[in-house]
């Protein structure tokens, strides 16, 4: 009796977990963010022709038309291994900040996408998503007249905003606060610049209920 009650019990697990796993990956692959593709690195860009906007989105057309065909960010092989993810990572951020920014830029960002500490995983830790973030202010420190400047504030918006949800959950009542001002005041500096492609993805991150993690609000 015992023995069919435990296989019972395991039985309906199995059948909760599978039904989770389901709808977790649905809820990942049913709109996928502009601001994610472009900032986090993790989606490719071919799933924008999934979000269920696309194809009245202005701001998903606009940045698929400034891909040229060839480009790196259609034709990459999804990366498989710790290292090789890595560096797709790193490559696939030059590609970004080329296409926002223009082909002039590509010497500029290679190099910062090589020298900016890019996780693998920020762990539900504030301070990883924040060291990338501080990151561009050494950048700016040491290169002022940077080229790749209006896309260095809106990668750090995004890492200030994914660091504010880690304080939020971590209960860091001293420093979600802080986020919120400094995320806000990155993103109109990235605003000023003028240009439309960034307009376009500080809209979307606007619009996302969270960056990373889900529950704790927007700045």
């Amino acid at each position: 009796m015992k023995y069919r009650t435990t296989m019972l019990c395991v039985a309906i697990f199995l059948v909760i977990l599978h039904f989770t796993v389901v709808d977790m990956v649905t809820a990942e692959h049913a709109d996928t963010s502009l601001s994610a593709i472009v900032l986090y690195g993790m989606s490719e860009v071919k799933e924008i022709r999934q979000n269920k906007n696309f194809k009245k989105d202005n701001c998903l057309q606009k940045y698929l038309k400034a891909i040229p065909k060839k480009s790196f960010l259609l034709t990459a092989a999804t990366p498989s291994g710790l290292e090789n993810t890595f560096m797709y990572r790193q490559r696939n951020l030059e590609e970004q900040i080329v296409i926002i920014l223009g082909d002039k830029t590509r010497e500029e960002a290679k190099a910062f996408s090589k020298a900016v500490p890019l996780y693998s995983e920020w762990e539900g830790m504030s301070e990883n998503p924040l060291n990338e973030g501080n990151f561009v202010d050494n950048w700016l420190l040491k290169r002022p007249g940077t080229p790749i400047k209006p896309f260095l504030y809106l990668f750090k918006a995004h890492r200030l905003r994914a660091g504010y949800e880690c304080a939020k959950a971590g209960h860091e009542k001293g420093l979600w606060p802080m986020l919120a001002i400094k995320y806000k005041e990155s993103l109109e500096k990235a605003l000023s610049f003028n240009n439309p492609l960034i307009s376009c993805i500080v809209q979307d991150m606007e619009a996302q209920p969270y960056v990373y993690l889900e529950g704790y609000g927007r700045p």
